[in-house]
């Protein structure tokens, strides 16, 4: 997956959460937005290097590492949970073969979550 796409993704799904929570903007404004993307490329930068390494439990391991970091803050696993699933739909929107891999590690982490 090449920068453009990983940017274009990572743009997408900000948005896609910020229209959808609208009240994110009022709680955290600007800066929480930009921390909202910063915190979608460290996800794709993880999710790109266990697919290179065809390591699936490396990006599982990551999701749940996070997961503790985000519960331990008061968030919820649904909204780990939410961001991956709007993950999924965006590569799911590429007409590349090779963001398969992506989706499938993507839903491993998912079910995990969901299974914890």
């Amino acid at each position: 997956m090449n920068s453009a796409i990983a940017n274009k993704i990572v743009t997408e799904v900000t948005e896609e959460i910020y229209t959808e929570y609208p009240e994110l903007l009022q709680k955290f404004g600007e800066a929480g937005k930009q921390k909202c993307q910063e915190d979608n490329e460290h996800h794709l930068d993880q999710l790109r290097a266990a697919v290179h390494h065809d390591n699936v439990k490396m990006f599982i391991d990551y999701a749940e590492w996070l997961n503790g970091i985000l519960t331990s803050r008061g968030m919820k696993t649904d909204h780990l949970i939410d961001n991956f699933e709007r993950l999924i739909k965006q590569f799911k929107k590429q007409k590349n073969e090779g963001v398969q891999k992506h989706i499938a590690f993507l839903q491993k982490a998912i079910e995990r979550l969901e299974n914890k």
